[in-house]
């Protein structure tokens, strides 16, 4: 598809979502982008990894505000992949058979900046990152966990972790988090000899990342032990609490049986506290869950007999579940993705008809939106926030620089004129960008400038540089200065 048909396709996609985008006016769903919450949304995405489970695997990028404007074939990526965001970048885990790490640009079009090799054959499982040029990657067929420096791709330590292998000799090392000087990895324990059941018990292993050891944390018993969870296998993400001392994490235990749930973890204590919920009060195994927004909380679950997987909410303080939210009847649900700042929950529908992207109020279960076209069926979801609005454009292998300020665009979504002001900076004056004294362009989702203001202006009139009103769609505002450095993103709407 040429690059003028694909522009064609956008501004028909996005005329379609202006009728939804109306009729969600009309039910009141406009109270999504008030004025507090707009200013969270409006440089978000939500990522979504799209596959066929065959051979081919891409990537889309869905608005979080009304109208759930889609842009889709972002990047090719493997057709078994999960990404992860840090520093501005999107780094998409391609694992089984492909055994690598393709990083990309979300302000230069995403494009593949850098791509890199953690071993043939090894399954990479997550990556999690210490800091720009320190990052841990766990693998699937090996004992040996990599940190990597993600600016160049090249490893700089390993970590054995055989001392938590079951007797096939792989303990299975999944998802990862790091919170302060600790890595958190899920140690799922898997038996490859007898039917890929799990291996009680799992566990957490704890790695201190400044010496690369492995934390014992029963000094008292003999070996090094990790944090022993109530059930086995680890299957979800690992997800930081608001209050930053616990962490959850998803428990599938076997795929025949609701034997799991999901567990906080003290990360002071390096304890395991029990179940927040169970599989049985769910209703199926788990494949993913969200953090609470006002105490309700989401998950994806699964079951056997029939094969079918749905989403369900719950209660966060009592564990019992509230409402069956999307249950199409096929094994069609593999991921949730909570949008705290807008309230939105985003469910991954692979539904063999009509796979794509649905869109819930969080709060009540009603859906918003859908079914949002994503290109191929949804996988993994990813919410891309505010990290982006820091990035500058960066060689590959130099670590991006943190955010000096936020660029804030206004209104936003706009039908013509778009103020844009800068926040955070030491002089910049409430009139704008002028008092920070830098120059601003204007570009489109691919990368391309489309205008380039003139000198401490303030304002873009929703034109190109050749004076035409710009097409519906997203843009962004990019600051041009080695002092300041800060983006937005814009939606127009025509």
């Amino acid at each position: 598809m040429t690059w003028r048909q694909s522009a064609t396709r956008r501004r028909s996609m996005t005329m379609r979502r202006t009728s939804i985008f109306l009729v969600a006016a009309l039910l009141g769903v406009t109270a999504l982008v008030g004025p507090a919450r707009a200013q969270t949304a409006e440089t978000d995405l939500i990522f979504a990894v799209t596959t066929d489970y065959s051979v081919s695997g891409s990537c889309a990028g869905i608005d979080v505000l009304p109208m759930w404007d889609v842009e889709t074939a972002l990047a090719s990526v493997h057709s078994d992949a999960i990404a992860r965001v840090h520093g501005g970048l999107v780094y998409v885990v391609n694992r089984l058979y492909a055994d690598n790490i393709q990083v990309l640009d979300p302000l230069d079009g995403f494009s593949t900046v850098r791509q890199f090799s953690v071993g043939p054959g090894t399954n990479p499982k997550d990556i999690a990152f210490v800091s720009d040029t320190r990052a841990y990657v766990s693998r699937y067929e090996t004992s040996w966990m990599l940190e990597v420096d993600p600016t160049t791709g090249a490893i700089t330590d390993s970590i054995d972790l055989s001392v938590f292998a079951d007797g096939d000799g792989l303990p299975e090392p999944a998802t990862m988090a790091v919170v302060g000087d600790r890595l958190f990895v899920s140690i799922q324990r898997i038996d490859r000899d007898y039917y890929w059941l799990p291996v009680a018990p799992s566990w957490l292993a704890v790695i201190d990342t400044d010496t690369n050891t492995l934390v014992d944390v029963e000094p008292g018993t003999p070996g090094t032990q990790g944090i022993e969870l109530t059930a086995t296998n680890p299957y979800t993400d690992t997800l930081v609490g608001d209050d930053g001392t616990t962490l959850y994490v998803g428990e599938s235990g076997a795929w025949n049986a609701l034997d799991g749930g999901i567990e906080a973890i003290d990360i002071t204590t390096l304890t395991a506290l029990g179940f927040v919920t169970t599989e049985s009060e769910l209703g199926g195994n788990l494949e993913d869950f969200t953090l609470p927004s006002n105490g309700r909380a989401h998950a994806a679950v699964s079951i056997m007999s029939p094969a079918e997987s749905f989403c369900v909410a719950f209660d966060w303080d009592t564990g019992e579940l509230v409402e069956t939210v999307w249950r199409p009847g096929e094994w069609s649900v593999p991921d949730v993705e909570l949008h705290p700042g807008t309230g939105q929950l985003f469910v991954a529908d692979r539904t063999y008809a009509s796979p794509g992207v649905r869109v819930f109020d969080a709060a009540t279960g009603s859906q918003l939106a859908g079914l949002l076209d994503v290109g191929l069926p949804p996988h993994d979801l990813m919410l891309l926030g505010d990290a982006v609005t820091g990035v500058e454009g960066h060689a590959a292998g130099t670590p991006a620089e943190p955010p000096a300020c936020r660029l804030i665009a206004a209104p936003n979504p706009s039908r013509g004129e778009v103020a844009l002001t800068l926040a955070g900076v030491a002089g910049a004056s409430p009139s704008g960008v002028a008092g920070a004294t830098c120059d601003v362009t204007i570009h489109d989702l691919a990368g391309r400038v489309v205008r380039e203001l003139q000198p401490g202006a303030t304002v873009w009139d929703g034109r190109d540089a050749h004076g035409r009103t710009v097409a519906s769609g997203v843009y962004f505002a990019r600051t041009n200065s080695p002092d300041v450095t800060a983006a937005a993103r814009i939606v127009i709407l025509r």
